[in-house]
């Protein structure tokens, strides 16, 4: 599948992967600030975006997309980060092709199963709650988006997180039409959430330098799951950034920066 992505500065190339609902555009700001020393690609990743929509919404596919992409733009090596979604993406190009990889960075997420924590954790209840509101939304009943985010007040109670879902609205000619594949990203959302068994079961051992990066506030990344990091990602780290939840590089920007330059810049592994 052929991304379409943003691409910005000369030198060496990093990838950005967005995470679930997300898209090339919630990175513009770091991906800017990059581009200062960096050859910065950010895609779309499929069924978000501007990127083509596709029945099939696995780890598989999407990390054949972003290999496809690396192979078009002549690429054989790259740092990559990724987000959430992105970052299990990435965390699979880790496992699979990990000599495609200088380094890597994974943002809020960690190698575990998050539907299948407790039963239903609650983070999976909490994709499963938004994706229900979204899906019985008629965007043929509003003009306005201020109207939507009414809408989905009573069961998206967070006003950033609705903003952030409302940017998945394009306007059509009476209305709104969705920017993603909604019916098959509801469709996959159980692998969405799960999706990395091989991880788990096979305890691989990745000797890709690797950063992780949690937002203290969030809950996606605990410290119970460092272990289980440090096991399968031999050569990594992990780093917390003060006062920020799950979209830490929106909310905390100049510390998530200077946390993710330091270990680009830094040419010796972590191994101890």
């Amino acid at each position: 599948m052929q991304l379409y992505f943003r691409r910005a500065g000369k030198g060496f190339p990093i990838i950005i992967l967005h995470g679930l609902y997300g898209n090339s555009d919630n990175w513009t700001t770091i991906a800017r600030q990059l581009s200062a020393q960096y050859n910065v690609i950010v895609p779309d990743l499929r069924n978000h975006g501007r990127s083509p929509h596709h029945p099939v919404h696995t780890y598989n596919q999407i990390r054949e997309d972003v290999i496809e992409l690396m192979d078009t733009l002549h690429i054989n090596k790259c740092i990559m980060l990724g987000h959430s979604m992105g970052g299990k993406t990435a965390m699979q190009i880790a496992l699979d092709m990990p000599e495609r990889l200088h380094k890597l960075v994974v943002v809020d997420i960690a190698p575990v199963n998050y539907s299948s924590l407790t039963g239903f954790s609650h983070i999976a209840i909490r994709h499963l709650n938004m994706m229900h509101t979204l899906l019985n939304t008629d965007l043929d009943s509003f003009t306005r988006r201020e109207d939507i985010a009414l809408h989905w007040a009573e069961h998206i109670p967070d006003a950033d997180t609705r903003q952030f879902l409302l940017k998945n609205l394009q306007r059509k000619d009476k209305g709104f039409e969705w920017r993603i594949n909604l019916r098959a990203l509801a469709r996959y959302l159980p692998h969405i959430l799960n999706g990395m068994d091989t991880f788990s079961e096979n305890h691989p051992v990745i000797q890709v330098p690797t950063l992780f990066v949690k937002g203290e506030n969030s809950d996606y990344l605990q410290p119970e799951m460092f272990s289980q990091i440090k096991t399968i990602f031999k050569n990594s780290q992990i780093a917390v950034i003060p006062d920020a939840g799950h979209w830490l590089h929106v909310e905390q920007p100049e510390q998530f920066m200077k946390t993710i330059q330091i270990f680009f810049e830094k040419e010796q592994c972590f191994q101890r």
